[in-house]
């Protein structure tokens, strides 16, 4: 579990020194994602295991992965990043509630 963690760590760090057109970035996200659709107490371990920039960069995912994982136990982990990562969160509160829709439907 940790080389995932440390995988994902090493890619988001190249997302943020890259050109933000760079198309190997987009690649990565799917790798990233593919990653997390595993199950979900394995993605709940990664996603605890990430650092604020990590997670930052791939909570434009949250909402696929929870739609397809369907757990309660991986929107409650991504609500506690907020509580992990408060105040410092920049922007990745709307993902989570997108994730919590895709589990509830609504």
């Amino acid at each position: 579990m940790n080389n995932l963690i440390e995988k994902i760590r090493k890619d988001t760090q190249y997302m943020e020194n890259s050109h933000v057109n760079d198309p190997k970035i987009d690649v990565l996200l799917d790798e990233i994602e593919f990653l997390l659709l595993k199950d979900s107490d394995s993605t709940i371990e990664i996603i605890n295991g990430l650092d604020l920039l990590s997670i930052e960069w791939i909570c434009s995912r949250f909402e696929k992965i929870s739609y397809e994982l369907q757990s309660k136990e991986l929107v409650e982990c991504l609500e506690g990043l907020l509580e992990k990562f408060s105040p410092d969160i920049n922007g990745f509160k709307d993902e989570v509630q997108e994730a919590k829709e895709a589990l509830t439907g609504s």
